[in-house]
């Protein structure tokens, strides 16, 4: 096919040929799980949790991946998709150190959904270890 495509001239300069394998569903979630583990460690460091369950995964390996390109657009579909929306939560809910945001995709509205969990208050923490004893 190469020989086709370009001049003998061309050909003679190319050291080596490689053939890549296309990605697999299992190979683009390995992508975004290390995509994912410097989002993870930055939202941790606020004191936040985030949780992204495997359909959310799905959702953004689906928007990241195109056939010609790859896993090349998979960490611009992580920012708009997934960082984005998590600024816009952290700004509105008004999370606070402990809170665990779990993100999830909504079928109906075919989207991103982002949950809060609001942590335990630690007095009420304690109020509750010392009813235990």
């Amino acid at each position: 096919a190469l020989k086709k495509s370009f001049a003998p001239e061309f050909l003679n300069r190319i050291d080596d040929v490689i053939l890549f394998n296309s990605l697999s569903k299992e190979d683009i979630h390995k992508i975004i799980d290390i995509e994912l583990a410097k989002l993870f460690s930055r939202v941790d460091d606020l004191g936040f949790k985030i949780q992204l369950t495997n359909e959310a995964k799905d959702y953004i390996a689906n928007k990241g991946y195109d056939k010609e390109y790859g896993a090349r657009p998979l960490k611009r579909a992580i920012q708009k998709y997934l960082e984005d929306a998590l600024a816009e939560e952290i700004l509105t809910s008004k999370l606070a150190e402990g809170d665990t945001v779990k993100v999830d995709f909504d079928e109906k509205n075919s989207e991103i959904k982002m949950k809060v969990t609001k942590a335990k208050k630690k007095a009420a923490k304690k109020e509750d270890e010392d009813a235990a004893e």
